[in-house]
């Protein structure tokens, strides 16, 4: 497996990964036709590469893990202004439950930490049991007065 930044000529693979992934996420929380809009709109390939310039200057984290010579996971972290987010995180079905995306978060973690910050949240679905079993698991807190809609808060300290 290589770990390693994203590059613009991943765009394609981590469109289709996150296609798989949220069909096999949320194939009982959402309809297929909400999955398919959705991903083709958060996960369009030229939307994707069109972030390579944050990436490149370190403004944003985005690592891809490669199992040649596919993309088979991948972890986006950036700051919207309200700290550090962990926007994205998805590994192919597959994958799941082999320590990817442990080691995925242990790099987001390195860049939040080299930005001088102590914590980073994310928001995820109280249906999704696969991402809060995983969050949970990697010492994430949920705080409840911060959730939002559908979507639990939770924070990670460093």
């Amino acid at each position: 497996m290589e770990y390693r930044q994203f590059e613009k000529q991943d765009s394609n693979e981590v469109h289709k990964l996150a296609f798989d992934s949220w069909k096999f996420t949320y194939k009982k929380i959402y309809p297929p036709d909400f999955i398919e809009k959705f991903v083709n709109q958060n996960y369009d390939p030229k939307k994707l590469g069109a972030l390579i310039p944050q990436i490149k200057s370190g403004k944003m984290f985005f690592y891809v893990v490669i199992d040649k010579p596919h993309v088979v996971g991948f972890c986006h972290i950036g700051d919207r202004g309200s700290g550090m987010e962990l926007f994205r995180i998805y590994l192919k079905p597959n994958y799941i439950g082999q320590g990817i995306g442990e080691k995925l978060l242990s790099f987001g973690e390195s860049f939040v930490k080299s930005k001088g910050l102590h914590k980073y949240f994310c928001f995820v679905h109280k249906k999704n049991k696969i991402g809060i079993k995983f969050y949970l698991k990697n010492n994430f807190k949920h705080i409840q007065e911060k959730d939002e809609a559908n979507e639990w808060y939770m924070e990670r300290k460093l």
